[in-house]
């Protein structure tokens, strides 16, 4: 997740009533982002004259389908998990619950499953997903220990560290180097690797980030799609690649020196960007998607970074979903 040290996360204490009032009532009429130049996807999704479709389960949670295939990134939909964590007062004892039926609704097939980072929010559906699909399930060593104690079979884990490119039935998979989003302590809650297999997690502070992993998916040679799960990068590790389309998390992005412009410049200015992780998380998938400016002000407020990029990368279009909607360029 864009997770960091929950004693950082109050609320703004330079949010005036009127303006915290102001910027509900705006979220609450119009999907975060539009009102600086976002768009919405086309009905449908759009042309899909790429060959590549997305579709949003909210936090970092994404279905991409190409060709016959799908590939799951940080999938999970059990946010019934009530930890505390955005109001300040994050219970890691809080246990870890699937809800296998939402998950039985949403999700049909998978070849591969694409971890971004370990936090429960990005990986405590998977195993259950893997073992219900049969996907091949990729990550850090953390994370396939993670796999392994709730007994996904080793046949279908891919543990990964950077660098690694595959090559799949029309498409390929690199995987980056990444590093965690940092809240203004410069720290995230439950960090930490694991490096033998732990005995089966039960609550959600038993599952560490261990490492953040950044993935670049290629279709048919030319189309190509970025992936990252957490509002940071290393420039270095990313710059050239030149995608499409690029998931990027926005959160507590100002914590990272000059996040927006040395991204974009680094990715070349991508023809679409697809914010992902700015959505309260702890609220069901039912209701409309809120960003969290109403409890930590400007750096959670999806407008003000849409605003940036607009304006960083004028010819940029970004485009925010609503829960299960597609785009598809």
């Amino acid at each position: 997740m864009c997770f960091v040290d929950p004693s950082a996360l109050v609320p703004s204490p330079t949010m005036s009533r009127r303006g915290f009032l102001g910027t509900t009532l705006a979220a609450s009429l119009l999907l975060p982002g539009l009102a600086e130049g976002a768009e919405t996807p086309p009905r449908g999704g759009g042309p899909g004259s790429a060959g590549v479709n997305l579709k949003w389960f909210g936090t970092n949670s994404w279905e991409i389908s190409l060709g016959g295939k799908t590939i799951l990134f940080d999938p999970w939909f059990s946010r019934g998990v009530q930890t505390g964590f955005l109001t300040g007062k994050f219970d890691p004892k809080t246990p870890l619950k699937v809800e296998d039926a939402l998950i039985d609704q949403h999700v049909k097939k998978a070849d591969q499953i694409l971890i971004g980072h370990g936090h429960w929010d990005h990986l405590a559906d998977i195993p259950y997903i893997a073992k219900k699909t049969g996907a091949q399930v990729i990550g850090s060593e953390t994370h396939a220990n993670l796999l392994r104690a709730f007994g996904v079979p080793e046949g279908k884990i891919v543990q990964v560290k950077g660098g690694e490119y595959m090559q799949f039935d029309g498409y390929t998979i690199e995987v980056f180097p990444g590093v965690h989003s940092m809240g203004p302590s410069k720290k995230f809650a439950v960090p930490g690797h694991l490096y033998h297999v732990p005995p089966t997690p039960t609550t959600v502070g038993e599952l560490p980030e261990g490492d953040s992993l950044i993935y670049l998916i290629t279709v048919g040679g030319k189309y190509r799609v970025f992936l990252m799960s957490t509002a940071n990068y290393i420039e270095r590790a990313i710059t050239g690649l030149k995608p499409d389309i690029a998931l990027v998390g926005s959160i507590f992005a100002n914590q990272t020196y000059d996040y927006t412009p040395r991204l974009l410049r680094a990715l070349n200015s991508p023809r679409y960007v697809l914010p992902t992780h700015w959505d309260n998380f702890e609220k069901p998938l039912s209701e409309p998607p809120e960003d969290l400016r109403a409890l930590f002000g400007d750096p959670a407020n999806l407008d003000l970074w849409v605003k940036d990029v607009k304006k960083v990368s004028p010819k940029t279009s970004v485009v925010t979903l609503k829960y299960f909607d597609s785009f598809a360029p």
